[in-house]
Order: structure tokens, then C-alpha cells, then sequence
């Protein structure tokens, strides 16, 4: 009997315990079952058991919200391919971490995959600071970002990113190809032309920085022998290749044979229906005096792009 006065005295206790050290105990407890949960999830993860993973996941965000929660859910929706859900997860994370590393890449990832491409270049753009802090040597962000310039045409911000691949190592051909391209686009072409030179030094065989330097050197009227001598080595790697055969037709436009360059026009027309190669063909034709056949030629240039006044501007001077 006296024992159970005293547990009675000790419920009694309990229930008159000042309310804050009792919300607190709450809390406790139910941080220990969301961690209980949350461990179940990681361990199922670890074992590769996904669905498994996500369950446990989802009770431990039933007793408490929590970031690293959502991450993990983030992470395993993109593994299952559930794109939406893991894009509604990690912007949960974003709430509470506007600048988290990991949330960010993994949206950038999933927006690449959606093809949402401006989307995941500010993702990544968001992220690259941080990146570059803790590995200065990941250069695919720094690749992701060139080439996502380079299409929206922001040839500046691209060269920014291709130049600091370059800089992690200086015998990447393929970066110094397109640095060269890049360079050409914002009409820096010294640079170009050394970046080209640089890769042939390398990579003597390389067919399209063999052609891209023979061309630059034929689109500005120069050591046209020795442009013509590399889109000919580009050609013997290469002999099909529409944009090479085009390149040695203008080197033989630039010489003034005419008759030698229409040649070399026709033959990349017939592998490559390009805008460059129509409107080379009506220059060629122009100064053949076939004047019809020059607007022939430069009409369906405009057709596969418009916006070319200079083009424009060639057809009117025939009115």
C-alpha cells in the first residue's frame, strides 16, 4: 500500500512539472523518432533499397520537419527519375538554405535532364563560387556553363569558362579549338589564330583546328599557300566534310580562280545544304557574271537565314 502511495505521489509529480522542461522533453522525443526514421532512410539508402529509403524519409518529416530530410528525398527522387517531386523537394531545402552546395547541383542536374537549360545555368552560376573554393579542379561545371553560353551566344561568359579549363591544363585540343571559335565570334582573331596554331602544334592531325585556321587565314585574305596547304590536310582526314571543301573553294575565290573554286562549292554542297556555302556559291557566280544564278544562290541562303543584311544588302545591288 505504501508503495503505491508513492507511485501514485510520483504521477502526481510528473503532472505538475513546470510546462516548459515538459515541451522541452516533447521535443526531445520527437527529434529522437524523426533521427530514428531519418537513420532508417540513410541505412536503406546506403543498401540501395530507394523506395525503402523514401518511406522511412517521409515518417521522419511526419514528426519533424527537417533540411536534411528533404535533400535526401531530393536525391533519391532524381535517382527514381521522379523529376517534379525531386524539384518540389529541394526547393524545401532552399527555404531553409538559400546558398546549400548540394541542393543547388542537384536542381542544376535535374534541369539539364528537363532540358531546362537557363534554368540549370543559374543553378550552376549560383553554385560556382562555392565550387571553385573546394574544387578548383572540377572542370565540369566550368564545361557545363561554356557550352550553355556558347549556345545562348553569350561568347564572353563561354570564353570565361573555357579559359579556366584551359588554365588547368594547356594541351586540351578540344578546349583550344573552341576558345579559337569563341575568340572568332567576338572578332579577337589574333587570338584565335594563336589558339588554333597552339592545337596544331599539339595535335598535328587535328581536322577541325587545321580547317579553322586555313579558313581564317583565307577569310582575311592571307598566306593563302599556306591556308590552302591546311584545309588540304584537313581533307585528307577528312574528304567528305562539306564545311572543309567550302573552306578550300574560298581559298581559291580569294586567288581568283573562280572556275577552281565553284568546283570546290558544288562538291560541299552536295554533303552540306549551310546558308555560308549558298551565299559563297552566289559570290562565286557573281563574279562569273551570272548574275541570276548569284541571286539564285544567295535567296536560298536568306531562306535557312534570314537575318543576313550583308546578304540582303548583295541581292539589292543587283536591282
Amino acid at each position: 500500500m505504501q508503495i503505491l502511495r508513492g507511485m501514485i505521489f510520483f504521477v502526481v509529480l510528473l503532472c505538475l512539472w513546470p510546462s516548459r522542461d515538459a515541451a522541452a522533453a516533447i521535443d526531445l522525443d520527437k527529434k529522437a523518432r524523426s533521427l530514428a526514421y531519418y537513420t532508417m532512410g540513410v541505412v536503406f539508402d546506403l543498401q540501395g533499397f530507394t523506395e525503402q529509403a523514401i518511406e522511412q524519409y517521409e515518417k521522419s518529416l511526419e514528426i519533424k520537419d527537417n533540411y536534411a530530410v528533404h535533400l535526401r528525398l531530393g536525391a533519391d527522387y532524381v535517382r527514381l527519375g521522379e523529376l517534379e517531386k525531386a524539384i518540389e523537394e529541394l526547393n524545401l531545402v532552399l527555404e531553409y538554405d538559400s546558398h546549400n552546395v548540394q541542393a543547388r547541383y542537384l536542381l542544376a542536374l535535374v534541369y539539364a535532364t528537363r532540358k531546362d537549360f537557363d534554368k540549370a545555368a543559374l543553378e550552376y552560376e549560383s553554385i560556382l563560387p562555392s565550387l571553385s573554393k573546394a574544387d578548383p579542379e572540377n572542370v565540369e561545371i566550368y564545361s557545363y556553363l561554356g557550352q550553355r553560353y556558347y549556345s545562348q551566344k553569350k561568347y564572353e561568359k563561354a570564353i570565361t569558362q573555357y579559359e579556366l579549363i584551359l588554365s588547368l591544363n594547356q594541351s586540351d585540343v578540344d578546349v583550344l579549338f573552341l576558345l579559337g571559335s569563341l575568340y572568332l565570334e567576338v572578332g579577337n582573331r589574333s587570338k584565335a589564330i594563336e589558339l588554333f596554331s597552339r592545337a596544331i602544334m599539339i595535335d598535328p592531325e587535328n581536322d577541325n583546328c587545321l580547317n579553322s585556321l586555313g579558313y581564317t587565314y583565307a577569310e582575311d585574305g592571307v598566306r593563302l599557300d599556306e591556308a590552302q596547304e591546311l584545309i588540304e590536310k584537313a581533307l585528307s582526314i577528312d574528304k567528305d566534310n562539306g564545311a572543309y571543301l567550302d573552306s578550300l573553294g574560298w581559298v581559291y575565290y580569294q586567288k581568283k580562280k573562280y572556275y577552281k573554286a565553284l568546283e570546290y562549292f558544288q562538291k560541299a554542297d552536295y554533303y552540306l545544304k549551310d546558308p555560308v556555302i549558298y551565299e559563297h556559291l552566289g559570290d562565286v557566280y557573281y563574279q562569273l557574271n551570272k548574275k541570276e544564278d548569284a541571286r539564285k544562290y544567295w535567296e536560298l541562303s536568306l531562306e535557312l537565314l534570314p537575318e543576313q543584311f550583308h546578304v540582303k544588302e548583295k541581292i539589292n545591288s543587283l536591282e
